[in-house]
């Protein structure tokens, strides 16, 4: 072919390189289209996230589905505090005053989106956004959805995942990929199989956190052999009830209750199992090590190599009530404790040999290295303790130290490598450079370091901890091949969920 003919040829290619996304296949955006996303879930974490889905021209925000309506009565951790980001977000300083109470709902997240698009995409075109109670609903109703955000509560996180990836959607989910092991391990694989394009929130979301710096010391040798990591929280955060609620207040006008249990056992409505407090009941929830410690642990088992955990025994604080007038215990199976501390082994992936994690919560924390600066450890942080000496780090890894390490000035020039670029930061259009990843994805199909699969690993190892704290504080020996415990018949049990009928898993 001679030139002419070449150019001739590459122009009319060009031509046809804009083209309707159901010419190109199922789960595949064009790299001209944005993305239609559907928001499932819109309570206060929802609503205080969406400005990087509505910053990011790359998407358009083109449904919403809740089983509430619209409601004051959330929790959040100010008064006011996302209201008047929601303010900030839509410029419009007067927006919900005189309403007392923290905002949340289907309806509320329509009316933020709409007026962001409004007042930022004048050109924007076609319907509004698209408002259901059930998810389900919507996705069979919209046409042309590419991908879904999941933010509801936790004990819904694995069904939707799975039905949504098998409708062909590509996914953004927060933390956990399920409170119950087999359900959450159905959304691994789900995953690995598509090509779809899937991100967990908590990959990465404060950046490294100076991971290069530890594991630059870990292989100098600087604190010997590693045998055990701690990581400590001062949460649970919110309101943690040792006592199912005997009250039947009436539900909410508004709330679909029975839609929010979704596949969970059915029970009486009360607001101690809904909104953020959710997550401090075994049957909704995963605990405190779900809220915090993906943010705190994935990069370490990421650059440790570490597997899923083959072994766990549990700790925690009891409550003390009356019973006929004498003090007894109240044997609790359905909330996490206030203060707890887990117990696990975890082998590494790529050589022999396993290390002991720790997870500490409700102030709970490790002994004082010997050497350390100070009389007490800061309420929330992390240590890595070796044969030689320690590092103790903030919780997220951010300023680590040597303690109790002989002459650690020869350890001064060991520098790990620097992130060229933390992952909140934001491009040129006002896209969050862990969304491009995930957007990137959708395009291209391919894999990004958060996607859903690559966190089968602290996944598996915070669900097996619950299961033992489940368990009164059981010894449980887990093996990951099979995905079962191997010496507790009952606790092998509370690897899955009664689901309810009509819930089935997909």
């Amino acid at each position: 072919m001679d030139r002419r003919k070449f150019l001739t040829a590459t122009a009319a290619v060009g031509a046809l390189t804009v083209v309707p996304r159901s010419v190109l296949g199922r789960g595949y955006v064009a790299p001209s289209d944005k993305i239609r996303l559907v928001h499932i879930g819109c309570g206060t974490e929802g609503l205080a996230e969406v400005n990087e889905l509505l910053r990011s021209p790359q998407i358009e925000i083109v449904g919403v589905a809740d089983p509430n309506k619209e409601s004051f009565d959330y929790i959040q951790w100010s008064e006011t505090g996302l209201r008047d980001e929601l303010r900030k977000l839509i410029d419009e300083p007067q927006w919900k005053e005189g309403i007392k109470g923290i905002p949340g709902g289907r309806d509320v997240m329509k009316e933020v989106v709409e007026t962001y698009y409004r007042k930022n995409r004048p050109n924007r075109t076609g319907k509004g956004v698209e408002c259901y109670e059930d998810y389900r609903d919507l996705l069979d109703r919209v046409k042309d959805v590419d991908a879904v955000k999941i933010m509801t509560p936790d004990h819904l996180h694995g069904y939707v995942a799975v039905d949504c990836l098998k409708r062909g959607k590509h996914a953004i989910m927060h933390k956990p990929l399920g409170n119950k092991m087999l359900e959450a391990m159905k959304v691994v694989d789900t995953a690995k199989q598509s090509k779809l394009s899937t991100h967990m929130m908590a990959y990465n979301a404060f950046g490294d956190g100076n991971m290069a710096q530890i594991k630059a010391w870990l292989d100098a040798g600087a604190i010997g052999e590693l045998k055990e990591i701690h990581n400590w929280t001062n949460r649970p955060v919110w309101p943690q009830y040792p006592d199912i609620p005997t009250e039947t207040p009436p539900i909410p006008q508004g709330f679909n209750w029975d839609l929010w249990l979704g596949p969970a056992e059915m029970r009486s409505y009360h607001p101690h199992y809904t909104h953020c407090v959710f997550r401090g009941w075994y049957e909704f929830g995963a605990g405190s090590i779900a809220d915090m410690g993906y943010y705190s642990l994935w990069t370490v088992f990421d650059t440790l190599k570490l597997g899923s955990a083959t072994g766990v025994s549990t700790r925690f604080s009891r409550v003390i009530g009356l019973r006929n007038q004498v003090p007894s215990a109240v044997v609790n199976t359905w909330s996490y404790p206030l203060a707890s501390a887990y117990k696990f082994e975890i082998p590494y992936k790529d050589k022999p040999g396993k290390i002991t994690l720790f997870w500490h919560d409700g102030g709970m924390k490790p002994q004082i290295p010997e050497g350390y600066k100070n009389d007490d450890l800061p309420i929330e942080g992390m240590m890595f303790l070796g044969t030689k000496g320690a590092i103790v780090s903030g919780f997220l890894r951010e300023s680590p130290e040597l303690v109790g390490v002989a002459n650690k000035q020869q350890y001064d020039s060991v520098v790990g490598y620097k992130m060229a670029e933390h992952p909140r930061s934001s491009l040129a259009d006002g896209t969050e450079r862990w969304l491009q990843a995930w957007i990137d994805g959708c395009k291209t199909g391919k894999k990004g370091p958060g996607s859903f699969e690559y966190a089968r690993e602290v996944n598996e190892t915070f669900n097996l901890g619950s299961i033992s704290l489940q368990s009164n504080g059981a010894q449980l020996v887990y093996d990951p091949q099979s995905r079962t415990i191997t010496n507790n018949p009952d606790a092998n049990k509370l690897l899955s969920r009664e689901t309810r009928k009509g819930w089935e898993f997909v």
